[in-house]
């Protein structure tokens, strides 16, 4: 029977059948998936903001930030058996959750996606599917026996990613 693993914001984690990762009540925070589908060995990011640049080294968390988790969850995928060739991803999050302020043009929702697409393309990784941007939040399901990621939105029935 699968078991049901939580992660939650600033979080990481790797797993593997019959698990299910899971993140609920995703708004603009970017949810990464990352798989082998030969190993089937997987694992989720939960980012929320895109650049670690500017925080004191010793304070920074690096599962927090795009640039610094992403390579941190493929390097952590890697040293678990995936083979880095057969790694793709999925993205999910970054909403629009507030209202624009005045003269605020680009949301933190839009500057993790756009960070998130920067760091994956830096390691080579395809992203074969994403649910991005909007103004609702979210819930995911990483199904890590096949792959598939169920997505759902309030008051929707759930999509397959």
């Amino acid at each position: 029977m699968p078991e049901i693993l939580p992660v939650g914001m600033a979080e990481m984690r790797i797993s593997q059948p019959p698990d299910v990762l899971a993140v609920y009540g995703v708004g603009s925070c970017v949810i990464v998936a990352m798989y082998d589908p030969k190993t089937r060995i997987g694992g989720l990011a939960h980012i929320m903001l895109p650049c670690s640049s500017g925080v004191q080294t010793e304070k920074v968390n690096p599962k927090k930030f795009a640039n610094t988790a992403i390579p941190l969850l493929f390097q952590t995928l890697a040293h678990a058996g995936v083979f880095r060739s057969n790694v793709w991803a999925k993205i999910v999050g970054g909403s629009e959750m507030f209202p624009p302020a005045d003269g605020i043009s680009n949301s933190v929702g839009k500057q993790n996606v756009e960070a998130v697409l920067k760091a994956l393309d830096e390691l080579g990784v395809p992203i074969i599917a994403k649910a991005v941007g909007g103004n609702s939040g979210r819930s995911v399901e990483f199904i890590l026996s096949s792959g598939k990621m169920s997505v759902s939105i309030l008051g929707e029935p759930p999509k397959e990613l």
